[in-house]
């Protein structure tokens, strides 16, 4: 199945080419076409930023605003890549109505990093410092 799916999704972004050209014609597609991708650039690069910037307030869960990043970062990849499906599921990726239910269907598949005990009951923490050599 996902080799068909590989197969076809080419043939159908063409065919979303094609439509689209002939409704609008060839120079405005293209200038759609170039008009996504650079917006796909630019909101690549930002969103690293933006989610830097919510982390740093912590008004909200940092796993809920990472994920929300992280969806923005694949709306922005969607956008980069040249045909009109990828660019209606990334604008699908930005609609939050859309984006929270795929949000919460993931996070429950992902794991949960716990942080390792780092020392045993029998191990003291300290510094120390050598007296018998010379400074």
């Amino acid at each position: 199945m996902p080799v068909l799916l590989i197969l076809i999704f080419p043939l159908a972004e063409i065919a979303a080419f094609i439509l689209v050209g002939k409704a609008i014609g060839l120079f405005p597609t293209l200038a759609l076409v170039v008009a996504s991708s650079t917006l796909g650039a630019v909101m690549l690069r930002d969103a690293g930023v933006v989610t830097m910037l919510k982390l740093e307030r912590r008004r909200t869960n940092p796993a809920q605003v990472l994920a929300e990043g992280g969806a923005r970062m694949l709306a922005g990849l969607l956008l980069l890549i040249p045909g009109f499906l990828t660019d209606i599921a990334a604008f699908l990726f930005l609609i939050p109505g859309v984006r929270n239910p795929l949000i919460k269907r993931f996070a429950g598949t992902a794991q949960t990093a716990r942080p390792k005990q780092t020392t045993s009951p029998d191990i003291i923490e300290g510094d120390f410092r050598r007296l018998d050599e010379p400074r």
